[in-house]
This record gives structure tokens, sequence and C-alpha cells, in this order.
């Protein structure tokens, strides 16, 4: 059996056979010499990603949880210097009907992560204010999706990337702002979850009523999980947010992909149960919890298996513990029929990489090729 990139992960969302486990590094795509990087570095790694990897290629269209459409109108942005010429202050406030809210957030002018140093919502009240801000949803438009279709043809597939009303919900309080709401005052963080919720399934459906067949993808989930928040806030801001959605997908004939960090093991059986087709990124200990070969064993095919190769791994390990990751990982994974080998992070995280991290990376291609090639049927 020999299947394209597209037909090889198609399959694994379906649950069907393949012919071997898929290779992906996140954050690759389709490789051309005016493509621009991070950092010149990567080129090499993009070139060698577009030639040997199975792609991940995204598309989307405009949504905005606040206010839609409305938001611009009552939104003021400004910046100021800061002492270091490579970071700047970035100031955004909202003037809703109820007050202002302020977010102050430190962004780097080089491409280095950045942080929040004031957070948008801090005080019950401000959630009155979000919700008093009219609202009014952007017009779908799934061109993107066609346009990247047709570019990446049989290499790979695109998915259709939604927000997340956890991950929403994260960056408006913070860690600890979202972990003291989620007590102090939990009714009012419900009722702003499932306002944000409904606008998100009406925004799904109205992508799947164009008749799209694609994934969809979201990220988020790991903000509702020890260590931050219990089991129980994953029952109530991820399963029963998500599952409606993930229900809504699956009887459209599309699938749904799952960005997840932390230690997920007890909440596998729930992302099944939720309908999530393929759970990234499975980290294994320490980082996280997930001992592939006994998850495999445990649930078998009934979910796709994405990662379990952590990012600081490529970062700081010898080429040999590199060769001896991937093996583990291929024979642990590829007896679920349903495995894609896969960092825990895309691959252009850093500004500036170290020459061991380029031939790390080349090497997890390269390597990571032939091993899933010798797994072939």
């Amino acid at each position: 059996m020999k299947l394209t990139s597209r037909e090889r992960l198609q399959r694994i969302f379906e649950g069907k056979e393949i012919d071997r486990p898929a290779l992906k590094l996140w954050g690759a795509g389709l490789h051309s010499e005016d493509r621009r990087y991070l950092n010149p570095a990567y080129a090499p790694v993009g070139k060698l990603a577009a030639e040997k990897s199975d792609l991940f290629l995204g598309a989307g269209s405009a949504f905005c949880f606040q206010g839609g459409m409305r938001l611009p109108e009552i939104t003021e942005s400004y910046s100021e210097d800061t002492a270091d010429p490579t970071w700047k202050d970035g100031h955004v406030i909202y003037h809703t009907p109820k007050g202002d809210l302020h977010m102050r957030h430190r962004y780097s002018t080089i491409g280095e992560p950045g942080y929040v140093l004031e957070h948008m919502v801090k005080e019950p009240e401000d959630i009155e204010k979000l919700l008093s801000i009219p609202y009014e949803p952007y017009p779908i438009d799934v061109k993107s999706f066609y346009d990247v279709e047709a570019v990446l043809g049989d290499r790979g597939v695109t998915m259709f990337g939604t927000p997340n009303v956890g991950l929403v919900l994260h960056d408006m309080l913070g860690s600890e702002g979202l972990a003291y709401f989620s007590v102090d005052y939990r009714d009012e963080l419900v009722h702003l979850a499932k306002v944000y919720a409904s606008r998100l399934y009406d925004y799904i459906k109205a992508v799947l009523d164009t008749g799209i067949k694609a994934p969809f993808s979201w990220v988020g989930p790991e903000v509702f999980i020890p260590p931050l928040l219990s089991p129980k806030d994953f029952e109530t801001f991820v399963f029963d947010i998500e599952k409606p959605i993930c229900d809504m997908i699956h009887e459209h004939g599309c699938h749904v992909w799952v960005h997840c960090h932390n230690k997920v093991a007890n909440f596998v059986e729930r992302f099944i149960e939720m309908g999530v087709d393929v759970l990234n990124p499975l980290e294994p200990p320490p980082s996280g919890d997930i001992l592939l070969g006994k998850m495999v064993s445990r649930y078998s095919n009934r979910i796709g298996w994405e990662g379990n190769i952590e990012i600081q791994e490529l970062l700081l390990s010898s080429p040999e513990r590199i060769r001896h990751l991937i093996d583990e990982c291929v024979a642990l994974g590829k007896d679920s029929g349903r495995f894609i080998l896969c960092p825990s992070a895309g691959f252009e995280e850093y500004v500036y990489p170290t020459q061991h991290y380029i031939n790390n990376l080349l090497l997890y291609l390269s390597y990571g090729y032939d091993v899933l090639e010798a797994c072939r049927k």
C-alpha cells in the first residue's frame, strides 16, 4: 500500500488502515526560495520538511468572541517605548457601554515571545463590561481554505482553525486570575463561557453550512486541567462546551484535531467521548504523563495519536538520543494504526537557533522518515 500524505492523514482522522505512520514537523509548510523564516538558519529545515513530512496547513475565517465586527468601534490601541529598544509596551482599551477595560502587554520587535503585564479582566464587574459590548458576527469567508487546498495538493491536509472558549478566558484573565475566578466568581465565569460558546457554535455551524470538508482544529484545553484547574473545571469549560461542537462537525462529515499540553493521561477517555479524532502533543514525562505504549495498549485506535517528542529534546539532546526517541515512539505508536510522529511545539520558536538544534531538526526529519518508511505495509 502506498498513500499520498493527504490520503494518509485523512485516513488517520477517519480511523482507517494506513500504509505507515505519518511524519509531522509542527509549523512546516510548502517551501519556496522566497519564503521568509524567523531566522534564515531554519531554511534548510523548512525545505527538508516540505520534501519529507506530511504537511498540515491552516486556514480560517474572521471571528471575535468579544464583539465581532463591532469590537473595532470601541477599541483604542497604542504602543510605548521601553528602556530596551527591542521591546515595546502595547496597550489595548475597550471603551464598553459599562466602562473601560485595559490590557497591557510587552512585545518584542525582533520576534521573541512576549508576555502580558496587565490582563483585560481583573474584577467580576469586568465580565459585565465584556458582555455589554454589542456583538455582530463577521461574515463567513472560506476562500482561504480553498486557496490553501489548491496549493497544497496531495502533500497534506488543510485544517480549519477555530478559536477556543477556554483559551480566550485564560487570555483575558491570566492563569492566576482564571484560577481565582473559577472559585470566587464561578457563576459569572460560567455565564461568560456559555455566551461565548453560543457564538462559537453559531460560527462553526455557519462555516460547515458552506459545505466545507476539513478537519477543524483548536488549542486551549490545557488551561482547564491540573495543575492550574481541576477535572471538574475540565468538564464545565471544555467537555460541556466542546462536545456539541464536535458532534456538529462529525454530523457534517468532518473531523476534529485538538492540541492540549500538560498531563492528559487521565483525560484521554473524555477527549475520545468528546469526539476528538486526533490529540496532540502527547507529552511524555516529566513535562507530561503520556506513556505511549500504555496509552495505545489501553485505547488502541479509538483516537489518533500525534506527538510524543518533546521540543526540549531536539534543542538539547545528542543525536544518539534523538534516534533512540524516534525508534521508541514509532515502535510504541505504530500499533495504534493512527500515529503521527511530531514534536511538542513548532520548530520556529527561537529567534537565534543553535546549530545543534538545526542539526537535530534535520536529523529528526531524515531519520524519522527512514524509520517510518520501514514500517510501510
